[in-house]
């Protein structure tokens, strides 16, 4: 017997794919985009928000941030204060509570921007607490230079907004 007939030259070679790194990928793709989606729910409940005319601010650069929701009901006036898929009354006890949990997560990420989202039908006299109660998150989580809250609007751009 020779040595090629021992090492089966002769024979056919069986070539084919290995599916299994392929299927990993798509999992692991399936996990991205079920967890972006869940966060992205989280933040985004559905508001009219506020478009003005001509804005005099910029878009703030992209970084972490939590988000806070205060959303209206038909009359204009808000039911609450949605924040981590929680809801604050926007009585003094909710309120502190709100406190409590932006300031908890600001201790541990002090790097957060606050992004306020508040329908365009509340007034302001429901919109001005919990905008104090972000100041005071801040001041419990020991930021000595102020809370900056970016105000979310929508930007119309036929209605003269920037892009």
């Amino acid at each position: 017997m020779s040595v090629a007939e021992r090492l089966g030259v002769g024979r056919p070679v069986k070539t084919g794919a290995n599916l299994t790194p392929m299927i990993d990928m798509t999992f692991l793709l399936v996990v991205f985009f079920i967890l972006v989606s869940r966060i992205t729910s989280v933040e985004q409940i559905p508001l009219q928000l506020p478009s003005p005319f001509d804005p005099a601010s910029n878009p703030a650069p992209e970084a972490p941030r939590l988000v806070v929701n205060i959303p209206g009901d038909d009359e204009g006036l808000a039911t609450g204060v949605v924040y981590d898929q929680q809801e604050y009354d926007l009585d003094d006890d909710g309120l502190d509570l709100l406190t409590g949990a932006v300031a908890a997560r600001l201790e541990t990420m002090p790097e957060l921007q606050v992004n306020l989202r508040a329908d365009r039908r509340v007034p302001y006299e429901s919109v001005a607490p919990v905008m104090d109660a972000l100041a005071a998150a801040g001041a419990r989580a020991g930021r000595t230079d102020g809370l900056r809250v970016n105000l979310v609007i929508q930007v119309d751009p036929d209605a003269g907004g920037i892009d």
